[in-house]
């Protein structure tokens, strides 16, 4: 069974590129052999880099080339770019990233209905390439913050068009709630309009 993790807004992908991180070092300290086994392909394919285009897939033997089964969207392209050009580089396909260079401005709204509408051709595309990689996709495992606007508003957006498209899929969520010390003024209300969305449309949410 497999999980497609989406990275949505700077916190997300910030988190999400610790999560990748820790993935590769646990599973390869258990798997000494560097078999592809069924733990590590719920959340990464193994890819002949020598084969051109999306084939090129490898469902058993020695890995090859993992590629993480995730979707990067930012509205931002800072952390993005950083993601690309550090360690990990090589693990996300870049055909798999959505972004933009104005941001949200830490408002909800301009996520939701704004960036919502303006890339959900984009990014539905972008979900259901990564849901065709997969054997028996499980559930979309969407992490994002909460008091931000890309993170807010794009990533609860993104969980209703999930669950229009693939209602038989669970939706799986991380929200980071934005501290005591958030100096964000817009935050607590980001915060309240995305629980909402939360609240109608995730199976499952881990604060």
């Amino acid at each position: 069974r497999q999980s497609v993790v989406v990275q949505v807004g700077q916190c997300g992908n910030q988190i999400g590129c610790c999560f990748w991180d820790l993935a590769l070092r646990e599973h390869a300290a258990v798997n000494q052999k560097g078999i592809y086994d069924e733990a590590i392909s719920s959340f990464f394919r193994n890819v002949d880099t020598r084969v051109v285009g999306d084939g090129g897939s490898i469902s058993k033997g020695k890995i090859c080339s993992l590629k993480a089964r995730a979707v990067l969207i930012d509205m931002e392209e800072g952390v993005v770019n950083e993601i690309l050009q550090g360690p990990l580089r090589d693990v996300f396909d870049t055909k798999q990233l959505i972004t933009d260079i104005s941001g949200s401005g830490n408002n909800w709204a301009v996520g939701h209905r704004v960036f919502g509408s303006l890339y959900q051709d984009q990014i539905l595309e972008k979900l259901r390439k990564s849901a065709e990689h997969c054997d028996c996709l499980q559930c979309f495992f969407i992490i994002h913050s909460m008091g931000g606007g890309t993170g807010s508003g794009l990533g609860t957006f993104l969980l209703k068009m999930l669950e229009d498209e693939f209602p038989e899929v669970y939706r799986f969520v991380t929200s980071i709630y934005p501290s005591g010390e958030d100096d964000v003024i817009t935050s607590p209300y980001n915060s309240i309009l995305a629980m909402k969305e939360l609240n109608e449309h995730a199976d499952c949410v881990l604060p």
